[in-house]
């Protein structure tokens, strides 16, 4: 077992820019997980609130103190502690709660969950999974660096595999640098994971392009180098390939160098499918701003249709970098036709040309398939972009379809954010489809979350949804008070 001593230091890069704020932690965390490491920078509880802090959900100080404008508190008994919720009345809803009170109520509900996946291995990949969303949507302050912490050493557990790490990684990083990147840059410096950690930088690097070039520049490089630390070699090369499009799009000083160390990496994987897949993704990369070099890569791919996606993605490249078209129409039928099918890739691009039919068409068939078993391959943030973009086409046939897609993909980050989609959607077969899609969902992730009817619950008291949720089984009580921690933070 190796403890590690959270402190904020400054690192040299930083020195050399503004610097926001420094504050100090006063938790250590212990990772269970036999590795050596290095911090770039780390993880720090930041300003502590009143009342805030303990493992279990708390109550504000005028709550404790029975302050004639607050309501009682409401307290639960629970197999192993004592559960207190913020009180409402009988016919009062979790949204007449004050907002410190929801954010508390949040906070110890994720605790609780925490503590399950801690002690339950049968509970455990719901609360890596349920939580990775939520804590960055939490309050600045020491209980979501603790709980961050808690979180981080849940999903380092021996027995969680690397597909779901990458996953709650993935998941975790992409709320947290929209909503704080201060607070993702912390975070990311205590994680063991350097493919997550490179993921991470590759993040922030991302929302801080338009504010700071030179701060996203160098986050770019420091997600290159740590990529280059990544132990396993398949993940190393998915690591290289995702950074070398980062700073593809970011630097074109370095992008050339970026993307033959990614190629050189993929070339030396033993297996050929896995080869043949990153190849044709740092095809694309190379494809924006080396058309030629793109085409000779191109060639290297042994598989037929791994080596059509590939050309596919050069043909798109080359359409989208001529000018020379004589109506937009004939640009945006000739993107449409160059992109291939379940080509996630290709979406940015599309995002660019306004949304029409054929446009929109063109979306949902680069989006992925969508399955009740697949992992979520999409990030949070760009189906929220797409799911406005939809919004602002005119009613069609191709804009349902969209929207339905996106809402079932949405069920697989969120069950009842994608359920709340599909509520939205004209279209009555959207709607249903939706529904059916979070029940298999549910089934395959062997559920025994009654995830509707809860949800609809927790939308009229929150305080009686939890009640429902310490009905259940551990794993399913998990994964029911991570959805309510949800449906309070909105």
């Amino acid at each position: 077992m190796m403890s590690y001593k959270i402190t904020r230091t400054k690192s040299l890069r930083e020195k050399t820019v503004n610097s926001r704020p420094v504050v100090s932690l006063r938790r250590a965390v212990t990772f269970h997980h036999p590795v050596v490491w290095g911090v770039a920078a780390t993880l720090v509880a930041l300003h502590a609130a009143p009342g805030i802090g303990a493992p279990a959900p708390s109550v504000s100080p005028s709550l404790r103190s029975g302050g004639a404008s607050r309501p009682a508190i409401n307290v639960l008994k629970a197999p192993d502690k004592l559960i207190l919720v913020a009180a409402t009345n009988a016919a009062a809803t979790g949204d007449a709660m004050p907002s410190e009170d929801r954010l508390r109520q949040a906070s110890g509900l994720i605790s609780e969950a925490l503590d399950l996946g801690q002690s339950n291995p049968a509970a455990r990949a719901a609360a890596v999974r349920g939580a990775a969303s939520l804590i960055p949507r939490l309050a600045v302050g020491n209980t979501r660096s603790a709980l961050a912490s808690r979180w981080i050493n849940l999903v380092m557990a021996g027995n969680i595999p690397r597909a779901l790490r990458e996953e709650a990684f993935s998941s975790f990083f992409d709320a947290a640098t929209q909503r704080d990147p201060q607070f993702a840059r912390m975070t990311a410096g205590v994680v063991p994971d350097a493919a997550a950690r490179a993921g991470a930088f590759v993040d922030l690097s991302e929302v801080l392009e338009r504010m700071n070039w030179q701060r996203a520049n160098e986050y770019a490089s420091m997600a290159l180098s740590t990529a280059r630390t990544e132990p396993n070699a398949l993940y190393r090369a998915k690591a290289l390939t995702f950074v070398s499009d980062r700073i593809t799009n970011l630097n074109p000083q370095t992008r050339p160098a970026a993307v033959r160390e990614a190629a050189q990496q993929v070339r030396s994987l033993g297996n050929s499918r896995e080869r043949d897949y990153l190849l044709a993704n740092v095809v694309g990369t190379a494809a924006k701003f080396d058309i030629p070099l793109a085409r000779r890569m191109t060639g290297e791919i042994g598989d037929n249709y791994l080596k059509g996606l590939a050309t596919a993605r050069v043909n798109l490249a080359e359409i989208s970098q001529t000018t020379l078209m004589a109506t937009p129409s004939d640009r945006i039928a000739a993107l449409a036709k160059a992109a291939a099918r379940y080509d996630t890739r290709a979406i940015p691009i599309l995002l660019q040309l306004p949304p029409q039919a054929d446009v929109l068409k063109t979306i949902s068939r680069a989006l992925p398939a969508v399955y009740p078993t697949s992992a979520p391959t999409l990030e949070t943030s760009l189906l929220e972009r797409m799911w406005t973009y939809a919004g602002t086409a005119e009613a069609s046939v191709y804009r349902d379809e969209l929207q339905s897609r996106l809402a079932r993909l949405m069920v697989l980050h969120d069950p009842w954010r994608g359920r709340t989609w599909g509520r939205q959607l004209a279209w009555k077969g959207g709607r249903i489809q939706v529904g059916a899609f979070l029940h298999q969902v549910m089934a395959a992730r062997r559920s025994a979350v009654r995830a509707e009817p809860l949800q609809d619950l927790a939308e009229r008291n929150i305080n009686r949804a939890i009640i429902q949720a310490h009905s259940l089984p551990v794993a399913a009580r998990t994964e029911a008070l991570l959805l309510i921690a949800g449906q309070i933070l909105g």
